[in-house]
């Protein structure tokens, strides 16, 4: 006999929550669940433990429409962004609502019933099934079991230790080490100067140039105007404050491209 919900999540990173929210506020009478791989909330910013590991734009945006964001970090750590996950569902009664160590691994639609079957995997090798009428995936598109990993030519030959930041192990030491990040995105951009407070030398190996437009962690503006305005106004005004910036600069490199060349610092040597 399987379990039945109106609705079945996937996932209970910050998509899953999300959905979770704007289901029960707009249509209360429908039953749900989320499905979840892990033994933790949280999804990718639970996943990923590498040193620096934070945010790659604001939490105006980033965060919940309905939670404001007021931590004073307007780009945020990763274990910060984390708690704002589990408080939010723990505030909302969505936490309740997540079975975690369910590994989905099949859902079969049947047009009879107008219902979903949904096979999930449990640590202990047994399996479980529900039944719903609506599934929602909110499991993001990362490979939680292998993250990407390129072939390089001699890599059996490297006398040193190789560490995929999604899979960063707790006891590393690279204190007074030499150190190669590989690549220059968002995750190298974080990594690299966390990891340059302790290696002996951090070189960051890259196939095209970055162009990065330095700003402050905080932002002045919302923490002022915090303390003396509703939290959810300053979060809202933030986020279209941000959203208008994003787009302007956006615009402004697809119109200028030579002269926005000239603002951000270059990541190239």
């Amino acid at each position: 006999m399987s379990d039945y919900v109106d609705v079945l999540i996937v996932g209970a990173g910050l998509s899953g929550v999300g959905a979770a929210y704007r289901l029960a506020e707009r249509a209360p009478q429908r039953s749900y669940a989320i499905l979840e791989g892990r033994e933790r909330i949280g999804g990718t910013w639970d996943l990923f433990r590498y040193p620096g590991v934070r945010s790659d734009s604001d939490m105006y945006t980033l965060a919940f429409g309905f939670e404001p964001w007021t931590n004073s970090k307007a780009i945020a750590d990763g274990g910060d962004i984390r708690d704002y996950i589990e408080a939010t569902a723990q505030k909302h009664g969505i936490a309740d609502k997540i079975r975690y160590g369910r590994k989905v691994t099949r859902a079969d639609w049947d047009s009879q019933t107008a219902s979903w079957t949904v096979t999930s995997d449990l640590a202990d090798g047994s399996t479980e099934i529900m039944r719903a009428n609506f599934l929602y995936l909110c499991s993001g598109y990362y490979s939680y079991d292998q993250g990407h990993a390129p072939e390089f030519a001699g890599q059996e030959d490297f006398g040193g230790q190789l560490v995929h930041p999604q899979f960063w192990p707790e006891d590393l030491d690279y204190a007074d080490k030499n150190v190669v990040i590989i690549g220059s995105g968002a995750t190298a951009i974080t990594l690299l100067p966390a990891m340059a407070e302790k290696a002996a030398k951090v070189t960051m190996l890259q196939r095209t140039p970055t162009y990065v437009l330095s700003q402050p962690g905080r932002d002045v503006v919302a923490n002022a105007a915090r303390r003396v305005l509703p939290n959810k106004l300053v979060h809202h005004v933030a986020r279209l404050r941000y959203a208008v910036m994003t787009v302007g600069f956006y615009q402004f490199c697809r119109a200028f491209p030579k002269t926005a060349r000239k603002n951000p610092a270059r990541i190239d040597e």
